[in-house]
């Protein structure tokens, strides 16, 4: 879908990835296009999944999740269908705010959120076990955060 994003679509989606609230009134004056054109351009983008998903983000440590963790794993076992059946596992998981799949030594990287280190440890514990195909993993711990965002800059 990218080769058919025009100049508009991609300024509709720089003002949405800043500010989900904005009204589609503000969007359309920004972009120089009528409330209707505007409001038709995001719903193409959501029906096209270009939009997934309009959240508020939250910061962890205003709301007692003081510990992020990122977790390298390195399965067990490399075959399909147990990674997919880890990847299920940390989706349904609150504390795992992403999953990736990724090349080098590890096959997995977490971003984790957790209350505390107790908290972090009964995570592990609970899942980053044989019984979930993982081998091994290596934790580091986040010790402040210079920039943490989800805006691809579309230009």
């Amino acid at each position: 879908m990218s080769e058919t994003l025009d100049d508009i679509d991609k300024a509709i989606l720089n003002l949405l990835q800043d500010d989900a609230t904005l009204p589609l009134k503000t969007i359309a004056e920004r972009v120089h296009v009528s409330i209707a054109t505007a409001q038709r351009r995001i719903q193409s983008l959501v029906n096209n999944g270009v939009i997934t998903k309009q959240v508020a983000i939250v910061n962890p440590n205003k709301v007692g999740y003081g510990l992020t963790a990122v977790v390298m794993i390195q399965m067990l076992r490399s075959n399909n269908s147990m990674q997919h059946r880890f990847e299920r596992l940390m989706s349904d998981q609150p504390q795992v705010m992403s999953c990736y799949e990724v090349s080098g030594d590890a096959d997995f990287m977490l971003m984790v959120n957790a209350k505390n280190m107790q908290d972090y440890h009964q995570f592990t514990r609970n899942l980053l076990t044989h019984e979930n195909n993982v081998r091994s993993f290596s934790s580091q711990f986040v010790m402040n955060f210079t920039k943490s965002g989800t805006k691809i800059l579309l230009d």
